[in-house]
Formats: structure tokens, sequence, C-alpha cells
């Protein structure tokens, strides 16, 4: 067996559409000539994948696993949720036009024209358009404002399996909408998911979309969301990584039309052996757009944190508004966080510029809080809380804070904290 073998078979066992076939086969072929991503790559220089490559991976069982129906109700909106690649159950009353399954939906004109189109052309997303088996579809009409959130689980419950979830997202002029993604391992085995998710946003459209990643402890997450922008459109996105073991997400953002507003929101949690890696590009590629990015990594034991912010200013782009924050907290010695904010700008008249730091914990707060009587342990955990708390403005705005913050505070519960660094 080659280690091309997996990719090929699972191909083969996936019944498609005929104008679908074409595009999934040539989209391996490119796969396969150019292979994983490596360290060769500048992208891939604090990230590897070779311990995928020395996995005999395969398509999951479709009954394999228990169904994670019975947590549908624990979402705060609608919901699609998927385990091992296919739906299980939906709770929403909204059409399956408005939210569906890309499966049932494929030969329609709601997926057709965009699906693998606003994705960029990566080897891991063309992994993903050749072996996709389902995922979901948003689609809002114009000017319709959707009152609660839309929220797809992918779930994995079965060991060496490969996953390939594809989430489609568009919104019509003046439309507007809550997305939420939420990975969740059901198993501490390992398995890969590799994830794409497309957004069109069209002119004075509206998205705010939270991904949140808990996968399982052994479990491999790459994932590319990749955004398309109208005019006086607005992205606002929060990520939360928490979980599995190794976790890399990639953003792209083309702000293709004047006006456009992108705010990214970010937090990694790494601990223990935890690698979580990502990667921001922004390309203003129209004038008077704005743009914040706002990152905060926590690192202990000896878990790494990546942040790659690369923001790009088009020469057509005047009047661009760019600004990127990034702020690391080191919790032990052994821990590392790599910080690589950049800009790069052709066009003049524009307002950019970026900062970055990495320390640990303030020493005289933990000592104000302790000398208050608050146990040391409370105190540290006040004080990760605090920090994330820098980069998750967007909850208030979909009242979604009550549903987030108590797997996060749980996540930092579990960790074993480290006395701080002098």
């Amino acid at each position: 067996m080659t280690a091309n073998t997996p990719f090929i078979e699972a191909l083969r066992r996936i019944e498609v559409p005929g104008w679908l076939a074409g595009e999934r086969g040539a989209a391996l072929d490119r796969f396969l000539a150019t292979g994983m991503p490596s360290a060769r790559l500048e992208a891939w220089k604090h990230t590897s994948l070779a311990a995928l490559e020395r996995r005999v991976l395969h398509s999951p069982s479709s009954v394999a696993g228990e169904a994670v129906c019975s947590d549908i109700a624990s979402y705060p909106g609608h919901a699609l949720v998927f385990q091992n690649g296919q739906l299980r159950c939906r709770g929403t009353y909204l059409a399956n036009q408005i939210a569906g399954t890309l499966l049932d939906l494929v030969n329609t004109q709601a997926v057709h024209p965009y699906l693998g189109q606003v994705a960029d052309d990566t080897a891991l997303a063309n992994l993903n358009l050749a072996l996709w088996q389902d995922g979901a579809l948003v689609h809002v009409p114009a000017d319709v404002h959707l009152s609660l959130p839309i929220f797809t689980l992918y779930g994995a419950a079965e060991a060496e399996a490969m996953l390939y979830p594809h989430t489609l997202a568009v919104l019509e002029q003046g439309a507007e909408a809550i997305l939420v993604e939420h990975f969740l391992g059901q198993t501490d085995q390992p398995y890969w998911q590799n994830a794409v998710t497309e957004i069109v946003l069209e002119d004075s459209a509206r998205l705010t979309h939270i991904k949140v990643v808990e996968e399982g402890a052994a479990a491999t997450h790459t994932s590319l969301t990749a955004v398309r922008l109208g005019r006086d459109s607005e992205y606002r996105a929060l990520h939360i990584g928490l979980d599995g073991a190794l976790a890399r997400h990639e953003i792209t953002v083309h702000m293709a039309g004047s006006g456009a507003t992108t705010r990214i929101d970010a937090f990694d949690l790494a601990d223990g052996h935890r690698h979580a890696d990502l990667h921001l590009r922004i390309n203003h590629l129209a004038p008077s757009g704005t743009s914040r990015v706002t990152y905060r990594g926590l690192a202990e034991g000896r878990g790494r944190a990546v942040f790659d912010g690369h923001v790009v200013v088009d020469r057509t782009a005047r009047k661009t508004d760019a600004r990127q924050s990034c702020r690391g907290l080191l919790l032990s010695p052994q821990a590392e966080i790599d910080a690589m904010p950049r800009l790069e700008i052709y066009a003049d008249d524009v307002k950019c510029g970026h900062g970055a730091s990495i320390g640990n914990l303030d020493r005289d707060a933990l000592f104000y809080l302790q000398s208050r009587g608050i146990d040391p342990a409370l105190a540290r955990q006040m004080l990760m809380q605090g920090f994330a708390t820098e980069a998750l403005g967007l909850l208030d705005h979909t009242h979604l804070r009550d549903w987030l913050m108590p797997r996060l505070i749980a996540a930092m519960a579990r960790r074993t904290l480290m006395e701080p660094t002098p």
C-alpha cells in the first residue's frame, strides 16, 4: 500500500452526481501531485503533518459510534448534527434551502456556482473537495435577517478515520446571520478532520461566524475558512481552539468590495503537548476597507501556539484601515508561542499597524488576589480567564456567552497549572 492509496480508495467509494465527479477527480489529482504540505513550505514551517503519513487512515463507517443527537437541545438555535461525515439529525424549522446539507442540494443553484470556488488552491483544500461526503449549506435570501444562530456540529467517533466536512455559507445582498461551527471528538483515539468552510457575502450582507474546536485528545484537526466580501459587507469571526493534539486553522479573507469590514478574534489554548496553529491572510482589494484582528494565545506544559497574521493591502485599496493585536501568555518554561503579525502595503493613504507581545502571568495581580484570601490556583485561573476574555467580545453580540463560557472555563479547569515562570 502506498501513501496515496487511502485517498484513492476513499474517492472510489463515494457516489457522486455527474458534474461533481470530474471536479472531485481533478481535485484529487492536484493533491496527489503536491502531496501533504511540509516544512519546505514557509506557511508550514512551524507545523508538521508527518505523523498523519505514518497512520493507516480510512473512510469512517456510517454506523460507527453513538449518535450525538441527544445533545442537540443544548444548542440555543437551529442545529445540524453530523457524525462520521454524515447528517444524523437536524433541529431547525428553516427550509432545507436555507439550512440544509450539501449532499441534498448539490445539483441546485444554491450550491453549484459556489462549491470549490472560494477556497484557495491548496493541497488540503483540494483533498477536501475531492473526498467530502456531506456538509452544511447556509443560504440566506436577500434582506432576510435570521434571528437565531445556525449551529453545525461535526462529530468524530471512530479511530483512524479521516473526515472532510464542508460548509458553504452564501448570504445574499443585505442578509444577516450567525453561523457556529462546532468540531467535537467522541473518542480518545486518533483521527483526522480536514474541514473547509466557504463563505460568500454579497453587498451589505453580515455574517458572524464562530468556530469552536473541541476535538479528541489524540485528534488532528486541519481546516480552511475562505471568505469573499462584497461592497459594504461585514464578516465577524471568533475562533476558539481548546482541544485536539494538533489543530491548525487557516482563514483567508478577500475584501473585494469597497467599504467592507472584517473583524477576527481568536483564542487558542495549548496545553500538555498540544499544538495550536492559527494562520490568517486578509487581502484588502478595494478602497475604504477596515480589518481588525485580536489574537490571544495561552500555552502551558509543553504546548505550542503559533499565530501568523498576514495583511496585504493592494494598490487599489486606498483608505484602508487595518490593525492587528497579538498577545501570548506562557505558563511554563517548556511552553512556546510564536507570533508573526505582518503587513504588506502597496497603496498610499492607509492606516495600518500591528503589535505583538508575549509574557507571563502578572505576579503583582496574582499577589493582590492571594492577599484577598483567594486560593493560588483559583487566582491563576481568574487571571487566565481575564486574558481570554479580551478576545471574546463577539459573544456578547451573539448572546452566546452563556453557551460558550462554561466550555472554556471547563477546558481551563482541566489543566494542571504550573507556577508562573519568574
